[in-house]
């Protein structure tokens, strides 16, 4: 194994980048869909934001389906102009019905539909032509509290009471994950599956027991866990720490289910970040790096890809309740801010001559734009690190 880490890159945050210019979105507040409605109203909108994505050097391109579930769109209204299609994807089977708002068949066949976007802005890239490189899909599935509303991904406060119990939030990801898993093309076209932004270590547990009972030899994918932490003390929004999140993560007994390829930290202030890796990588240690004569090498071969993609706020805070970003005084005091591509470029360099993680997928989240995933990646091909390597450069 070199001992150079691979680096990919990942997108970065569709929803804050539809909000700006040109698009300049204004996502309905009464609506839990988010960008994901954009599969209804305006396809063509979000395969652009993909095909620029993978323009500014993304290798790895996100499904506009974190927000997507069969209870937001059972809530909304359908938009006449895509029925049609929907019967011809359905076989004639939703001809008959006429209800206001989507049912199961006619809420999957739009969610499948992200799948494809995606796959095609990977493929007509002039980016990816250029650079003979494969180009990938991860299917975007956000916490359960990513779907409510008010969104409480960032609280954990999750309703009904069942829904905060591992089985509760293994049969609701279940039933989403089929939505994809099931449909042979569809699944075709994923490369990766990607649980984002969980709260809540009841969560993880779930989705790692969800996915050893799908993502079987015959029909696997890798895919990975990552967590949001918005708390000051560097604990999930459920209070439990990072040893405890990394554990349930990784550990390796009893039903705890399918190890994932990748562990990692998401929609999470930068400022943060090099903290809270090195407390992923200390609980790792315990858990897989059980043999001290083995040489590194053979060490990172047991070791997870590290995905991380911390937002770009930069001293704005989400009001989940307005659905607005709203400046942070304390941050406003201390004046500008370091580059959000220098800073979290420095992070990643540091990360990878510390020698743990089989590979690192990073990228970005919310105030993140394709421009920010240029600047990181040209950031990084410049500094002279035998740490790592651009994979797909």
């Amino acid at each position: 194994m070199s001992s150079k880490i691979p680096v990919r890159f990942l997108d970065a945050g569709l929803g804050t980048t539809l909000e700006s210019p040109p698009h300049n979105a204004k996502f309905k507040a009464d609506s839990s869909l988010w960008s994901s409605d954009f599969l209804i109203t305006s396809p063509d909108t979000l395969s652009g934001v993909h095909r620029a994505f993978v323009e500014a050097g993304a290798d790895v391109l996100l499904t506009a389906t974190y927000q997507a579930s069969l209870e937001g769109f059972a809530a909304t209204e359908k938009a006449g102009t895509l029925q049609s299609d929907l019967n011809r994807q359905s076989k004639g089977s939703l001809a008959q019905d006429h209800s206001a708002t989507y049912n199961k068949e006619e809420a999957g066949a739009v969610m499948r539909r992200a799948v494809a976007l995606a796959k095609e802005a990977c493929s007509s890239s002039q980016y990816a032509a250029s650079k003979s490189v494969s180009k990938r899909v991860a299917l975007s599935l956000g916490a359960y509290g990513a779907t409510m509303q008010p969104s409480t991904e960032y609280s954990g406060d999750y309703e009904p009471e069942h829904m905060r119990s591992v089985e509760g939030l293994r049969h609701w990801h279940e039933v989403r994950l089929s939505i994809f898993r099931d449909d042979e093309p569809t699944w075709n076209d994923v490369d990766f599956v990607s649980f984002e932004t969980l709260p809540v270590l009841q969560e993880v547990q779930a989705v790692r027991r969800v996915m050893a009972q799908h993502n079987t030899a015959e029909h696997s994918r890798e895919w990975w866990i990552s967590c949001v932490f918005p708390n000051d003390d560097l604990t999930l929004p459920d209070g439990s720490p990072v040893s405890a999140v990394v554990e349930a993560m990784l550990t390796d007994r009893g039903d705890q289910g399918q190890r994932p390829w990748g562990i990692g930290i998401n929609c999470t202030d930068i400022k943060k970040l090099d903290k809270l890796l090195r407390q992923y990588e200390a609980a790792a240690q315990t858990i897989l790096d059980t043999d001290s004569a083995q040489e590194t090498s053979a060490k990172r071969a047991q070791w997870p890809w590290l995905v991380t993609y911390p937002d770009g706020a930069q001293g704005s805070v989400y009001n989940t309740e307005t659905q607005q970003w709203e400046i942070d005084p304390e941050m406003k005091a201390k004046g500008p801010q370091r580059p959000w591509h220098e800073e979290l470029a420095e992070i990643i360099t540091k990360t990878a001559e510390r020698g743990h993680w089989k590979g690192i997928l990073v990228g970005g989240c919310c105030k993140t734009m394709p421009e920010d995933i240029r600047k990181l990646r040209s950031q990084m091909a410049a500094i002279e690190s035998d740490a790592y390597y651009l994979e797909s450069s």
